[in-house]
């Protein structure tokens, strides 16, 4: 009796051309194994699980419900971020569904993120071997390649991906990635379609804003840069794209701040202001300034805008960036001294510092 997961075909109705052609008439020896298992493989690479017979004259292709279910559990465990649980399913239907599309491509991106990339590669070479027009695998297979250091084969695989999927943000991020590593002209033009194919990607926006500084000195550029850097921050506040995206932002400030190359005056009067309004607070209360001065400084000042202010509640007022930078200075010295905040001012600390201790006597 069929089944909605169950499939008759007469033998006599199927294509049997992408046989070995030694193998397509239905007497021939071995007919049935070969047919056997070039059904099961067409099944497999678009993902499904299927237990392929043959009685008589007829093909019967049914769904393994099991492993169907196995998978999906699979899946929802990965997307729940219990890797090892995922890992464990996807690693026993990998034994009996050896050429099935959705175990070898969720196989290979997990071994490819616990940096096991000789296995990831092999898993992924298959993955596109049986299904050469699948570009996410083609994308995954570049990731692994490009995390093993194959960065030659990296950039094959991502810009197969590209022929298959132009207009796939994933395909055009990393081909875009990889092409910036080589230096190519055509890494920003991949990198800028990325972002108008997923304008809040983190990660195509760091990466040409990364692109666009390493290519260009002017400042049109680094204005442009320093844009997409904040959305970075804005899309995916906390991860490690924004921690880099403020780490840029901080190096751009800092060079703006240091282009005269000496002691920055107003630096020093800011530091100065901070160390009269910090005098007298306990050290707990100080801590707090530094909390609070740290917290907005994880958004990203304008250090080198000085109409554009910043409230803070510990010292009451609005402030400019480089104002609230030389609070948060002066206060972590205070409390733990030696702290990096990524913007030197230690030269501008040490002269206000001598100043107002000369102001003590």
């Amino acid at each position: 009796m069929q089944t909605p997961s169950t499939v008759f075909i007469k033998i006599a109705d199927y294509d049997l051309s992408a046989l070995p052609e030694t193998c397509r008439d239905p007497n021939a020896p071995g007919f049935a194994d070969t047919l056997i298992r070039h059904v099961s493989e067409e099944y497999a690479a678009d993902g499904m699980f299927a237990n392929v017979s043959i009685e008589q004259d007829t093909l019967i292709i049914a769904e393994d419900l099991e492993a169907k279910a196995k998978s999906d559990e699979g899946l929802d465990a990965l997307q729940r971020g219990v890797y090892a649980t995922g890992k464990a399913i996807f690693e026993a239907l990998l034994s009996e569904h050896p050429n099935n599309a959705i175990v070898l491509y969720n196989l290979g991106m997990v071994y490819s993120d616990e940096g096991n990339l000789g296995k990831a590669i092999e898993l992924l070479s298959t993955l596109i071997r049986l299904k050469p027009d699948y570009a996410h695998g083609w994308v995954a297979l570049a990731v692994a390649y490009m995390r093993n250091n194959q960065i030659i084969e990296a950039d094959q695989a991502a810009q197969k991906a590209v022929q298959l999927a132009p207009n796939d943000q994933y395909a055009l991020r990393t081909a875009g990635y990889i092409a910036s590593k080589f230096n190519e002209p055509d890494a920003a033009a991949l990198l800028e379609n990325a972002v108008r194919a997923g304008p809040k990607d983190s990660i195509a926006l760091l990466a040409l804003a990364e692109n666009l500084l390493a290519t260009h000195k002017d400042e049109a550029i680094k204005k442009r840069a320093s844009a997409l850097l904040t959305q970075v921050i804005d899309v995916a506040p906390g991860s490690k794209a924004a921690e880099r995206a403020e780490e840029i932002l901080r190096g751009i400030a800092y060079d703006k701040f240091r282009q005269t190359g000496s002691l920055n005056p107003q630096a020093i009067d800011y530091c100065l202001h901070a160390l009269k309004a910090l005098q007298g607070m306990s050290h707990q209360e100080v801590a707090g300034v530094a909390m609070e001065t740290a917290a907005l400084g994880q958004s990203g000042l304008d250090v080198n805008n000085p109409n554009k202010t910043y409230q803070l509640r510990s010292i009451p007022g609005n402030y400019t960036g480089l104002q609230v930078v030389c609070f948060m200075y002066v206060a972590l010295e205070q409390v733990a001294p030696g702290q990096d905040i990524g913007f030197d001012l230690q030269a501008e600390y040490e002269e206000s510092l001598r100043i107002y201790n000369a102001n003590q006597h």
